[in-house]
């Protein structure tokens, strides 16, 4: 049986649902995800913050364009530390997660309109340079080019903790800053202690859920639809799951009542 990531690449005749249905419940969960369907359909990251982090020493702030929104989503994997995108009808549910986690690092990628500062809480820019990942985990990064915006999800769940992998736009080149001086960026441990909930994604669900996902410590299947019901291979990311333990990232997944429902009423032929 393949492995549920690469499910969506697998012929429909070499899937078998039961077997996938066994592997998909068959692991152990942390009790608050026991027995719960959730979908997380925040594009800012708040929420999947909110869900996978209950404190935190850093915090990564990302402007909502490609190029920022991949390194920040390396950083977030590679140092274990959540990201949200900033925005300005999120800016006080940023800044109310900064004091909820206890939060003493921020570290601003791109274009973000706060204001750099020192004290209580440190908040540093990054220079986007690639001496300034070295400096700021500690560990030389290779890079990956991500071909395209429908490529950005795939390429954030496939990011491995320990590999260090900078993930850069093709169509969009980062901004550089060399005059700034990069500062370290606290290195977490993984949050799930190997048991972690089934957690899916699509092609459009916003990189910070993906990357808080795994900077969590839970891998990440992206389905080819939200909807179970019209692939077999997303069917198969997510049978058995109808009661849980199942965390479903994007408004694509319409409500946990919907998704619990479409997974429940099986796969036809």
């Amino acid at each position: 049986m393949p492995s549920p990531q690469d499910l969506a690449t697998v012929p429909e005749e070499d899937i078998d649902l039961v077997r996938a249905a066994q592997a998909n419940a068959g692991g152990f969960v942390q009790e608050r995800f026991r027995g719960r369907v959730e979908v997380l359909p925040d594009y800012w990251g708040v929420e999947s913050v909110r869900e996978f982090f209950p404190d935190s020493e850093a915090l990564i702030i990302a402007e909502n364009s490609a190029a920022p929104l991949l390194r920040a989503a390396s950083l977030s994997v590679a140092q274990r530390v959540p990201m949200v995108i900033f925005d300005s009808s999120v800016r006080e549910e940023i800044f109310r997660l900064v004091k909820k986690l206890g939060v003493r690092h921020v570290l601003l990628v791109g274009q973000v309109p706060v204001t750099a500062s020192t004290g209580t809480v440190e908040v540093v820019r990054d220079p986007g340079t690639t001496s300034a990942m070295g400096v700021m985990t500690a560990f030389q990064f290779d890079s990956k080019v991500v071909g395209s915006p429908e490529q950005i999800a795939q390429a954030v769940a496939q990011l491995d903790p320990g590999a260090h992998t900078e993930l850069k736009a093709a169509w969009e080149p980062l901004a550089r800053r060399e005059h700034l001086e990069a500062q370290p960026l606290p290195a977490q441990p993984r949050r799930d202690g190997q048991m972690a909930p089934v957690v899916v994604a699509t092609a459009a669900t916003s990189p910070a859920a993906v990357a808080n996902a795994r900077a969590f410590g839970a891998e990440v299947r992206i389905m080819p639809t939200a909807n179970p019901q019209e692939s077999k291979a997303a069917y198969a990311m997510v049978a058995g799951l109808d009661n849980g333990p199942l965390v479903a990232l994007g408004e694509d997944f319409g409500d946990p009542h919907l998704l619990s429902d479409r997974i429940g009423q099986g796969w036809r032929e």
